[in-house]
């Protein structure tokens, strides 16, 4: 089909990608419609009127964060509407599905929530709906909790219990604990959480995030020696045995991009990621590559190059 319709395709693709917003500036005009393109096939709208951008075929938080800025800017309708129906799946822990549309149910995955929360506060600073945020905020404070709650050993850092932990969804991280990204999210949605109870004239909530913000922020950042996860040039992987892997890790970078990390570890951690994980295709999302894990060298999770994280590497070194 596509051998015979190629002409028809070609010129549709076109006329598509013309249909595309455009800022004004000729180079960024140039590529916009590049990347906005696959963001808008990926957006399903479904015969019950629900609304979804993909991460597979169904709306997954992780996943759909990153696709989801064009819907933000251009599309509020869509973006609120995916917002709201991810908190109606809500489970009564305060647990968000890793997946809605179908469901699809991994159960201790903590950046969900967090990408959620997230999220909304995004919409919230884009749009400054206040109605929709106080609509909302009851069920963004069970999700919150739901990952407070996660904090194990109540030492301010919520803990991997399985591999399906974060995005880095693999077997080999079956034994990890402490994963910087996770912890580095979880920063950042407290200190939005604190932001947002504001807004909502939730002082009590405002101040109790804010106090969790504090202790975990001093958690993360002492060294890996005292139970941190410092090592003196980034942030480390902490195994459950109490180990230490000096596994460098691109998604730490979310971190800077939110400002939960103090400048000079930000900057120690972009000049270790330029000397040791930079390739001729750019930063690789983890080093070193690791023999023995079921993935090839430079390969998937095993230090490929993934577009998110360098998107978020890139926005964050602007930053």
């Amino acid at each position: 089909y596509t051998l015979n319709h190629k002409d028809m395709l070609r010129l549709s693709a076109h006329a598509f990608g013309e249909t595309m917003p455009r800022c004004g500036e000729k180079e960024i005009d140039e590529y916009l419609p590049y990347y906005l393109l696959p963001a808008l096939i990926l957006t399903r709208i479904n015969n019950e009127g629900q609304a979804l951008t993909m991460g597979y075929c169904e709306l997954n938080q992780r996943d759909s964060f990153w696709t989801s800025w064009l819907h933000l800017v251009c599309y509020r309708d869509l973006e609120r509407k995916m917002i709201e129906e991810s908190y109606a799946a809500m489970h009564a822990s305060g647990k968000i599905p890793t997946c809605i549309l179908p469901e699809i149910e991994r159960w201790d995955d903590l950046d969900i929530n967090l990408f959620l929360i997230l999220r909304t506060a995004r919409y919230f600073a884009y749009w400054k709906d206040r109605g929709f945020l106080r609509k909302v905020w009851p069920q963004a404070c069970r999700a919150m909790d739901w990952v407070t709650s996660r904090d194990l050993h109540h030492v301010g850092m919520p803990e991997q219990v399985s591999f399906w932990g974060d995005w880095k969804d693999v077997r080999y991280m079956q034994e990890r604990m402490y994963s910087p990204f996770v912890e580095m999210l979880y920063l950042a949605a407290l200190d939005q959480m604190s932001k947002m109870a504001q807004v909502c004239n939730d002082n009590e909530r405002s101040e109790f995030y804010r106090s969790l913000y504090d202790k975990s922020f001093s958690q993360v950042n002492k060294s890996t020696e005292e139970g941190g996860l410092w090592n003196g040039r980034y942030y480390a992987q902490v195994w459950k045995d109490g180990s230490v892997k000096e596994m460098l890790c691109q998604d730490q970078m979310v971190g800077v991009l939110y400002g939960v990390i103090p400048e000079d570890r930000a900057k120690s951690i972009v000049e270790t990621l330029n000397e040791k994980a930079l390739t001729p295709y750019g930063i690789c999302n983890q080093w070193p590559y690791l023999p023995g894990v079921g993935y090839p060298e430079a390969t998937y999770h095993n230090g490929a190059m993934w577009p998110w994280t360098s998107f978020m590497d890139c926005w964050a070194r602007l930053r």
